[in-house]
């Protein structure tokens, strides 16, 4: 297949440090390309990939400056060309704007929904967005959330377990790595440490509107010496964090699509506590590799039992479940089936 992977400008792919989505493209491009596809992916200058790569910013344009014109620009450029390089599929990782062009293409469009772009359709231009292209939900959890939309099929992420590789031997700390926004619990995260009397280990990225949130919640308690704080880690010492951490603690305060952190820990061998929110059943196996709770005295009870957890099960789960390859084969036979519902082969 000839195949258009169309990312959003804003970091590059691979990103340098921080980025699910340009992860995710990132893995999917490669992988194609060692699959003998002919894939050409639109993303910033910046990127590196084995595959044709264009571009309409040199750099990407980083998150703390979007602006939807960027967005559409890009969006539109790639779409124009994919046209005139006569792909057979374009794969939108862009949300609404890809969506929004799609609607002018004679190429079938795959969208999958990174994040929860849409919701319940109201408007006459979310029902019009509905049915403009097949749609990929990244969990069940997703897919049964944004109602009314033409999904095609659900398909996990993925992650490179040979970068995250399987440890045996943990430490004395929890673990909190994501975003330092209050949807995804790092002050509850700093709460459950301080009340259990554990050492908690966290890594995140600060975004500039999220700096209050951070300064009332969760610098106060940064001591360096039972809570640690970092925002610029190399991956090398993400992974050995992840390696021999007691477990990685999850404490979301929202319908999560996916969660990579979760499949990441797991790779290496680290079981998870996690709030029974959006996709998280889904990626973490409860009782086995982790688990799920309702309350944040069932939180604080599952880290106590942490122990009791199978590193290696943990890594099993991951290998059945969430590796690159698996991804990738399923996003091929997505792309088939679009194709064969267009009436046309690749």
């Amino acid at each position: 297949m000839k195949i258009a992977q169309v990312a959003p400008p804003v970091l590059s792919v691979p990103p340098k440090k921080y980025g699910g989505t340009e992860k995710i493209v990132s893995h999917l491009t490669e992988a194609l390309v060692e699959r003998g596809h002919e894939v050409i992916l639109y993303a910033s200058g910046d990127s590196r990939t084995k595959a044709r790569l264009k571009f309409t910013y040199k750099k990407a344009i980083g998150i703390d400056y979007i602006d939807p014109v960027h967005y559409f620009t890009h969006t539109i450029n790639a779409y124009r060309d994919a046209e005139k390089e006569g792909v057979d599929i374009i794969h939108n990782h862009t949300g609404q704007f890809g969506i929004a062009w799609a609607m002018h293409s004679n190429i079938p469009t795959v969208t999958t929904l990174h994040n929860d772009y849409l919701l319940i359709p109201r408007t006459p231009q979310q029902k019009l967005f509905c049915k403009t292209t097949s749609y990929v939900a990244i969990s069940k959890n997703q897919k049964k959330r944004l109602k009314g939309l033409n999904f095609i099929d659900v398909v996990y992420n993925c992650i490179d377990i040979n970068v995250y590789a399987f440890s045996e031997e943990k430490g004395d700390y929890l673990f909190f790595i994501g975003n330092i926004v209050p949807h995804k619990g790092p002050d509850i995260a700093v709460k459950i440490a301080k009340e259990l009397n554990e050492k908690l280990i966290m890594v995140g990225k600060i975004d500039k509107v999220q700096e209050p949130f951070f300064n009332e919640k969760i610098k106060p308690y940064v001591d360096n010496k039972n809570i640690f704080f970092y925002t610029d880690l190399p991956l090398k010492k993400i992974v050995e964090l992840y390696q021999h951490a007691k477990c990685l603690i999850f404490p979301l305060q929202w319908e999560e699509p996916f969660g990579l952190v979760m499949a990441e820990a797991q790779s290496c061998g680290t079981p998870v506590v996690a709030f029974n929110r959006g996709s998280v059943p889904e990626v973490v196996k409860h009782g086995v590799t982790g688990f799920v709770v309702k309350t944040y005295e069932e939180f604080l009870k599952a880290i106590e039992n942490v122990d009791k957890i199978s590193p290696k099960k943990c890594r099993k789960w991951v290998e059945k479940m969430f590796t690159i390859e698996k991804m990738v084969k399923h996003y091929e036979r997505v792309y088939e089936k679009v194709l064969s519902k267009e009436g046309k082969s690749s």
